[in-house]
């Protein structure tokens, strides 16, 4: 079979052009740091980092969901904290103001203090996190949830939902209390925590403290504390969670490393053979190209 010199030209041609793609290959992956620059590089790997990639995505996500999860829950903890602690300062006044030996008019000034401090309890019960919503609003997080009307009563805005985010494959925590279930409906009694110090103030004014407050604002308290003991188990299961989540997320990207990333050693000496290749294959070229039928004629 007998090769013409076209013919010689272009198998020299191609096998240059083959060279140089090998070339910018290897340079691509050293570039891009990663073994499968495309799906026909290593079609099987290629899927395999797909799906790795996806998982490490919803497991970031997971992540991302608890600690949102876990800031909406610790204000919420500190809220109540604090609502607990005005309630115990409301138990102490009430002592005071159902002791006997207090006058009318210091039990005016009792009344005064827990008139302040159902303000304040008024503006925990209407806490706003770090996105502006009210935590204690149910699903209506962008309206106030608590309100005075004209005649002293208090009023919930709010539902009785309770919004929850995905942490794990299979777990869903609940990130908030309605406002109804922590100030409102208060088992033991027929009123509210706003109704039972507002009644506390009516009552000292008129010089007509009742024991029953007392009670009324344990009772209040041990809701509030109940609810606070869920947030706690709440905010421990979203801890537990994250680190299964963060033991997923450097397993997942362990793999796929393994798989796409490259061999730079390798790469390098792949490299320079290439570059060896090509070089020959130039310099074949250039020779093949001298080539004549008037080089051998004297």
């Amino acid at each position: 079979m007998r090769i013409s010199t076209q013919q010689m030209q272009t198998l020299s041609v191609n096998a240059m052009l083959d060279r140089q793609a090998q070339i910018s290959k290897t340079q691509l992956q050293l570039s891009t740091g990663k073994r499968i620059v495309s799906p026909a590089d290593d079609p099987s790997g290629a899927a395999s980092v797909l799906g790795l990639s996806q998982s490490l995505q919803l497991n970031q996500q997971f992540q991302s969901n608890s600690n949102a999860a876990q800031a909406r829950l610790n204000v919420e903890d500190g809220t109540l904290t604090n609502a607990v602690s005005l309630l115990q300062r409301a138990r102490e006044l009430a002592v005071q103001g159902n002791n006997g030996t207090e006058s009318a008019d210091s039990r005016k000034a009792i009344a005064t203090e827990v008139n302040q401090l159902l303000d304040s309890m008024k503006n925990l019960a209407n806490t706003q996190d770090a996105n502006g919503e009210y935590i204690f609003a149910g699903y209506q997080s962008k309206q106030t949830p608590f309100s005075e009307t004209g005649n002293g009563t208090f009023t919930y805005a709010g539902d009785q939902g309770q919004r929850s985010l995905q942490i794990g494959p299979t777990r869903y925590i609940t990130t908030g209390d309605s406002g109804a279930s922590v100030f409102m409906n208060i088992p033991g009694t027929t009123s509210n925590t706003f109704g039972i110090l507002k009644k506390m103030v009516t009552d000292l004014n008129a010089n007509t403290p009742s024991p029953s407050t007392i009670t009324e604002i344990d009772a209040a308290m041990k809701n509030i504390l109940t609810i606070q003991a869920s947030v706690g188990a709440r905010l421990n299961a979203i801890d537990l969670q994250k680190s299964v989540n963060d033991t997923n997320i450097l397993q997942i990207q362990q793999t796929k490393s393994q798989i796409e990333d490259l061999d730079y050693a390798s790469a390098v000496t792949s490299l320079n053979q290439q570059m060896t290749g090509l070089n020959a294959a130039q310099q074949t070229y250039v020779k093949v190209q001298g080539l004549s039928l008037f080089n051998y004629l004297r």
